[in-house]
């Protein structure tokens, strides 16, 4: 079971009540809860909300660090 999902289950609380306590959409709990990445901003939030210390963040997140997209530069222009 995903941490998340459990660490607010076992507060009672609803995805939508978790989503207030952090300041964040229900849809972006949902979407955590399913496995998805999140910024680093929105994991924060979760975990003060839930009260789990920081430190522990790898344990809670384990899909890692989002990959940002690399573009391929223009070619340079030929001089003539």
């Amino acid at each position: 079971m995903n941490r998340i999902r459990a660490a607010r289950q076992a507060l009672g609380w609803t995805q939508t009540e978790l989503a207030d306590k952090a300041g964040v959409s229900p849809r972006t709990i949902h979407a955590v809860e399913k496995g998805r990445p999140c910024r680093q901003a929105t994991k924060r939030r979760i975990l003060n909300a839930l009260g789990v210390p920081w430190t522990l963040r790898e344990e809670y997140f384990s899909n890692g660090v989002r990959s940002v997209r690399r573009v391929a530069p223009l070619p340079a222009a030929r001089a003539s």
